[in-house]
């Protein structure tokens, strides 16, 4: 019994095919969050600074991620303007807010980097 040329075409394609779209394909993998408030009382018109580690499963620093910080009250309709982030290396980034008002915040940080998937974390804060 002989195999037609046809066959082994349709065979070398399919072939093919998985192995284009192994190389292609990049999961992404989950990574750890850590947030941290440096000032132990937050006053009103201050810079609020937080410290935020991001690594992977393992341990390992995320560098080059995109972290993109909002803060609100979380007692009336106001938003704090945009917060500054400063990238160290070693995963390590800064974030800074001038929150205008005493009284109770909520402040989100969306981080996403490439091959991870895409966090979010919120710390609530009281400032005095």
């Amino acid at each position: 019994m002989r195999v037609r040329p046809f066959f082994w075409l349709l065979l070398l394609c399919s072939c093919l095919g998985v192995l284009t779209l192994a190389m292609l394909y990049k999961p992404h993998v989950p990574a750890v969050l850590l947030v941290h408030v440096v000032q132990e009382r937050p006053t009103a018109n201050s810079l609020t600074t937080l410290e935020v580690n991001l690594t992977d499963a393992e341990g390992q620093p995320i560098d080059q991620a995109q972290v993109m910080p909002s803060a609100r009250m979380t007692n009336m309709d106001m938003w704090a303007s945009d917060g500054r982030v400063a990238a160290h290396g070693q995963g390590k980034y800064t974030v800074q807010f001038k929150l205008y008002m005493a009284g109770p915040w909520a402040i989100t940080l969306r981080t996403q980097a490439e091959g991870f998937s895409p966090l979010e974390r919120t710390v609530a804060l009281q400032v005095e």
